[in-house]
C-alpha cells in the first residue's frame, strides 16, 4: 500500500512570528551567539528560514496532546517502560522482533502494531503519512537579532553568576510552507484539522525558549487540495462529494487495521472542482473555512476514544 499513492492532501501555510522566535542550528559556534539562527543559502545569500523538520516536530508534539486529552492510549509514550502497554511503538516492535521471532513483521503488522500518531508521524519501523516542507521568507527574509540571556539558579531563584548567554531571534517576516499528507484515513485528515486550528488561532508554539515566552507563530491557511488518483468511484455526484479514506480505495485495507469502507458524503459547497487526464487524478481544492472539518473531525475523535480496544487486540503487555 505505502508503495502506491491514493490519495493526497496537500494544505498550503504561511507562518507568521508573534513576538520572538528562534529555530536553533544545533552547530557549535567557535565565536559569535551560542545559540544562533539556522540558516541556508538561498538567493545569493544566508537566509533565516523554518526546517520542516521543526515544524513537523511542533505538528506532532501537539497532536500528541489532542490525542491523550482524548485518550491516553491514543498515543505512545516513548519513556514507558517494556510491561507499559503504551511504552513507544517503535520499542513494542523490536520487542516483538526479539521474543516472537515467528511473527512476521511485514508493513500491514507494523501498521497494525502502531498507535494512531505513529501511524500518522511515522516511527523507527514505519514511514509517516505527513510530510513537510521548509518554511522560507516571503519577500525580504528578517535579519536576526542579538539577545542576552542568563541561567537562573534553582535555590536562589535569582541569577547564576556565569551563566550568561547570547541568542538570535527574529520577531517578524512570513514564511510560505505546505502540508503533504499522503495515503490518508479520513480520522488523521481530522487530527491534522484540530491541529491546523489551534495554529491559527497562535495556541501553538515552536522552536527553542518556549518556557521564557519564545516561540508564538501564527498560521494563515491557504488552499487545502485533495488528489485521488486511479479511484474507480466518482468523488463528485451532482449534490455531494465522496471523501474517500485509504480504507476505500485500498482492497486490503483492513490486513492493515484500516477503517474498512472509509468514506464521507458531504455537501459540495464552495469546493473547486478539477477532473482530469480521464478520471486518472480527480482534484478538489477548498479554501480552510469551507473545508467540511464539521463532518470530519468526529471520524477523529471517535478513532482515538475507542483506540485502547484495537491496542488490546493487537499488541499485548509486556513480558
Amino acid at each position: 500500500m505505502f508503495k502506491r499513492l491514493l490519495n493526497e492532501c496537500k494544505i498550503d501555510l504561511t507562518l507568521r512570528p508573534e513576538g520572538a522566535l528562534l529555530i536553533k542550528s544545533g552547530l557549535a559556534q567557535v565565536s559569535g551567539v551560542d545559540m544562533a539562527w539556522v540558516t541556508v543559502d538561498r538567493n545569493g545569500a544566508k537566509e533565516v528560514y523554518l526546517p520542516g523538520s521543526s515544524l513537523k516536530g511542533t505538528i506532532r508534539s501537539h497532536a500528541e496532546r489532542i490525542a491523550r486529552t482524548l485518550n491516553e492510549f491514543a498515543a505512545c509514550n516513548t519513556l514507558g517502560g517494556k510491561r507499559d502497554k503504551q511504552r513507544s511503538c517503535g520499542s513494542a516492535l523490536d520487542d516483538m522482533k526479539t521474543k516472537k521471532k515467528q511473527v512476521d513483521l511485514s508493513t500491514p503488522t507494523v501498521y497494525q502494531h502502531s498507535c494512531p500518531l505513529c501511524r500518522l508521524f511515522g516511527n523507527t519501523w514505519i514511514m509517516g503519512r505527513l510530510a513537510t516542507e521548509d518554511a522560507y521568507a516571503v519577500g525580504e527574509a528578517p535579519k536576526p537579532q542579538q539577545r542576552d540571556g542568563v541561567g537562573i539558579d534553582r535555590f536562589t531563584g535569582g541569577a547564576s553568576r556565569g551563566a550568561k548567554f547570547e541568542l538570535e531571534v527574529i520577531t517578524g517576516g512570513q514564511f510560505k510552507t505546505a502540508l503533504h499528507l499522503q495515503n490518508f484515513e479520513l480520522w488523521q485528515l481530522g487530527l491534522v484539522g484540530f491541529v491546523l486550528q489551534d495554529l491559527r488561532d497562535g495556541l501553538v508554539r515552536m522552536g527553542s525558549g518556549k518556557s521564557r515566552g519564545l516561540g508564538k507563530v501564527v498560521a494563515e491557511i491557504g488552499d487545502l487540495t485533495l488528489h485521488y488518483i486511479g479511484a474507480k468511484e466518482k468523488i463528485v455526484e451532482d449534490d455531494h462529494l465522496n471523501l474517500l479514506g485509504a480504507g476505500a480505495l485500498f482492497a486490503e485495507a483492513e490486513k492493515y487495521g484500516m477503517v474498512k469502507d472509509d468514506r464521507l458524503q458531504v455537501p459540495k459547497g464552495e469546493a473547486t472542482i478539477k477532473d482530469s487526464m480521464a478520471n486518472l487524478r480527480q482534484t478538489l481544492t477548498f479554501s480552510f473555512e469551507a473545508f467540511p472539518w464539521k463532518e470530519i473531525a468526529p471520524k477523529w475523535v471517535s478513532y482515538a476514544q475507542t483506540f485502547k480496544d484495537r491496542l488490546d487486540q493487537y499488541r499485548g503487555g509486556g513480558d
